[in-house]
């Protein structure tokens, strides 16, 4: 009888340890993605995209992994859309600027001119169709998700103070905007054709250019333009705001469980808010700075320039013949038409006075 009972124990106290383990599964495997970058290390837009990639990691659970890979070495894509889309990468964090030759109406998703503050162009976006038509321009090639948001460029460097578009006249301008480009040229200008980043600064430091723009305030000091031009001019009315995106290859879309598809674009959102805040307080940072060292004059363009600027967008926009990119453009132009008379109700015409 006693040893039953302790048989008995025995065989309870094994399926109660059982019961209190809980069942056991096969580990779900990572899934590990590489991802193609083509912006380099030190950057907002490299910071952006670590942060997306950081955020996918955590929220997954460690269940996905991504792989960031950045344009150095001959393995390195030139064409990360064509590179995405037929496999060879699973993804690419870019932006849609480097695609508009192959589809023109990218330049509405790229960035905006000073058609609307960045709040409205991130509402366009997100709530009244962008998101959409930015997977319409590519159409099946790819899946395609608004990835992360900088703000403002500065308006441009030179060693000239800019009052009107005729001071352009003669003037060898490096622009990254092309409707920009075309507009300074029709002013006077000449364009000057100078990759990104330092290039720029060894063609101020021979003489054979006179201006330019490029990035934002922040960025463009970490180059340098701070050092070789006497004017800092602003608004940045050529792009008030822009996107940054993730394209995604059809077959590693599909193949993704539905949770971690929703955990990709949750932290494409997420990135958004988390770079962009951060950059822009770089940015502020950075003008204070410039004002502080004072060495460069920071000016504004005159309101007079200013609409003048924005009418020869508009026409320039009016212009293009591309299907797609009209089909874009006139969303966003039925969406200023609510979206603007709103802000203006809600723009406060007085200052905050702090002591």
């Amino acid at each position: 009888m006693k040893k039953k009972l302790i048989f008995e124990l025995i065989i309870l106290a094994l399926f109660t340890s059982v019961i209190l383990a809980g069942p056991t599964f096969a580990a779900e495997p990572v899934v590990t993605w590489k991802v193609y970058i083509p912006f380099h290390e030190g950057l907002w837009h490299h910071k952006t995209a670590q942060i997306w990639a950081d955020d996918v990691f955590k929220m997954s659970g460690g269940r996905m992994e991504i792989d960031l890979i950045g344009p150095i070495g001959a393995e390195y894509p030139v064409d990360i859309f064509s590179t995405v889309q037929k496999g060879i990468g699973d993804a690419g964090y870019t932006s849609p600027v480097f695609v508009v030759p192959k589809f023109p109406a990218a330049m509405l998703f790229a960035g905006s001119p000073a058609f609307f503050d960045l709040m409205g162009y991130f509402t366009w976006m997100h709530a009244y169709g962008g998101k959409e038509l930015l997977q319409e321009t590519y159409g099946n090639a790819l899946k395609v998700f608004p990835a992360g948001l900088f703000w403002a460029k500065v308006g441009g460097w030179g060693n000239k103070k800019i009052e009107n578009l005729s001071d352009f006249k003669g003037q060898r301008y490096r622009p990254t905007v092309p409707t920009w480009g075309k507009i300074l040229s029709e002013a006077g200008a000449s364009m000057v054709m100078v990759p990104l980043g330092t290039d720029v600064i060894f063609f101020f430091e021979r003489g054979t250019l006179d201006a330019a723009e490029s990035l934002t305030p922040w960025t463009d000091m970490l180059i340098g333009f701070h050092k070789f031009r006497q004017y800092c001019y602003f608004p940045g009315l050529q792009q008030i705001a822009g996107f940054f995106e993730l394209l995604i290859n059809n077959r590693k879309w599909e193949a993704l469980p539905s949770d971690l598809k929703e955990i990709v674009k949750g932290a494409c959102d997420a990135a958004m808010t988390r770079s962009l805040t951060n950059w822009l307080l770089d940015d502020t940072k950075a003008i204070n700075l410039l004002k502080d060292q004072g060495k460069v004059t920071v000016v504004k363009y005159p309101k007079e320039m200013q609409q003048e600027i924005l009418d020869k967008f508009v026409a320039q926009y009016d212009g293009v013949k591309d299907p797609m990119f009209q089909k874009v453009w006139k969303s966003q132009k039925e969406f200023m038409k609510i979206y603007v008379p709103y802000m203006k109700l809600q723009q406060v015409d007085a200052e905050v006075k702090l002591k």
